[in-house]
């Protein structure tokens, strides 16, 4: 492993410190799956650069209309009149509203990590992360649960902050559990995913 680092402001790096406390998240897998995430974006916006293809000017002149402005939004509302800020613990939990509609797409990766993860359940009891890279990464003996980019995809659901798919799993000495927080919700769903 290469050790990499990088400085952050002093308030940020105490609400960091803070968190990982409260919620006994791994620091070094958080960095993992941030820098994951980063390059997963990064590489493909930077794709997305290269592939988009030139508009030839006849076919610009012919691009619909721009939508119309939006209202600018009222001003002056009373303070108690505002819908309530969900608190920050609330809004954790955000796959549970996801997870019915992961359940009707089993071509999206989220559904099929899933399903993998209910396959090896039932065959070993006891998931592990090497056992579900092996099933996820096997389009010839596993088509219906590959998925190219297991790594990223599976690090997008062990969080629920910022543009996550939301946190679905815990990984603990290489082992996998359901986080307790959307195990109501998936089990309710769980039969989507066999």
């Amino acid at each position: 492993m290469k050790e990499i680092r990088f400085s952050i402001p002093d308030a940020l790096a105490d609400k960091f410190e803070l968190a990982i406390q409260l919620t006994g998240d791994n620091r070094d897998q958080l960095a993992e799956a941030f820098v994951r995430d980063y390059l997963g974006k990064a590489l493909q916006s930077a794709a997305n650069e290269f592939r988009r293809p030139e508009t030839p000017p006849e076919q610009s002149a012919k691009a619909a209309p721009p939508p119309p402005p939006r209202p600018d939004p009222p001003r002056g509302v009373p303070n108690h009149e505002k819908p309530p800020r969900p608190n920050a613990w609330e809004e954790w939990g955000k796959a549970n509203q996801r997870i019915p509609r992961w359940a009707r797409n089993p071509q999206q990766n989220n559904h099929k990590i899933l399903r993998a993860f209910f396959e090896l359940q039932k065959e070993m009891k006891a998931v592990t992360i090497d056992a579900l890279r092996r099933r996820c990464s096997d389009p010839v003996g596993h088509p219906e649960t590959y998925v190219p980019h297991f790594d990223n995809n599976f690090s997008q659901m062990k969080f629920d902050n910022g543009h996550s798919h939301g946190k679905v799993f815990e990984e603990h000495n290489g082992f996998i559990n359901v986080w307790d927080r959307i195990s109501d919700t998936l089990q309710r769903y769980r039969d989507y995913f066999l």
